[in-house]
């Protein structure tokens, strides 16, 4: 038996020219709103009439593009369904592990990855810090959501209705002597934290601990979880919030992107 040919799939020479235009059809109709003609894709892709024709209609029969009575092609709603598979079988937590794990290491933190529910945060992943720094935090663990910088991250996004109703059930107690308790303080933290892009918890859920958490979204906009660094007060000074909130903020708007979310669907 002959070995077998190794080949390098990533070279230009064993792509299918036919489906390379096929797919530059595609995304030349998936970046313009208006359906276009086949003179307008032949100009833009620099594809022969005639090809474009025979992928055009290969394309119609197998409802990927819709063609209106103008004759013009726009992209079909097959799509949205492939798009659709392929985001509802997206674990979250593989998701966002890698970005955890780099944020972890850039920062020195503990990071921690969570999701509302009974309204409150529920820990569902859980990076170490790669110091001698550990902390008894676990997955299933429960924190309120005033007192938590994943929390306050996930409170931010909030409807007022469903903020209120968490409230009235929950309430603001203290944990500390830094626990905010008054809702109307508290909402104007987490007004601050919708405008910068992420929450910060100080000392509020236990004392020498400070976290900074951020929120990420689903490929329709919808909140969907965030995740915070942990720290000890000593290794997070004041004045170092801003940096680490921010590279917090950008992680959790990595894991955003990955589940398919495009920023401009929600007001930072």
């Amino acid at each position: 038996m002959e070995d077998a040919e190794v080949v390098d799939s990533s070279s230009k020479k064993y792509t299918v020219p036919s489906l390379e235009k096929a797919l530059a059809i595609i995304e030349t109709l998936a970046e313009h709103d208006s359906p276009l003609g086949v003179s307008e894709l032949c100009k833009m892709v620099g594809v022969p009439k005639t090809s474009a024709f025979f992928i055009l209609n290969t394309l119609d029969q197998h409802r990927y593009i819709v063609k209106n009575e103008e004759g013009k092609y726009s992209l079909g709603y097959r799509f949205i369904h492939l798009g659709q598979s392929i985001l509802n079988k997206m674990d979250i937590r593989e998701q966002a592990k890698p970005f955890m794990e780099e944020l972890s290491h850039d920062t020195r933190f503990t990071v921690h990855l969570a999701v509302l529910d009974q309204g409150e945060a529920l820990y569902l992943e859980k990076v170490e810090s790669p110091t001698f720094v550990k902390f008894s935090t676990y997955v299933g663990q429960r924190w309120p959501l005033h007192v938590s910088g994943v929390g306050k991250a996930l409170a931010s996004h909030l409807s007022d209705r469903e903020l209120d109703r968490i409230l009235e059930e929950k309430g603001l107690q203290a944990k500390t002597e830094n626990t905010v308790t008054s809702v109307k303080e508290f909402k104007s933290i987490l007004a601050l934290a919708r405008k910068q892009g992420y929450a910060v918890e100080d000392e509020e859920g236990e004392a020498g601990i400070r976290c900074i958490g951020s929120s990420f979204f689903s490929h329709d906009g919808k909140l969907t979880g965030a995740i915070s660094i942990t720290a000890l007060r000593s290794e997070l000074p004041v004045q170092d919030i801003p940096l680490i909130g921010e590279k917090v903020r950008q992680a959790a708007s990595k894991i955003s992107q990955r589940l398919g979310f495009v920023p401009s669907d929600v007001a930072k």
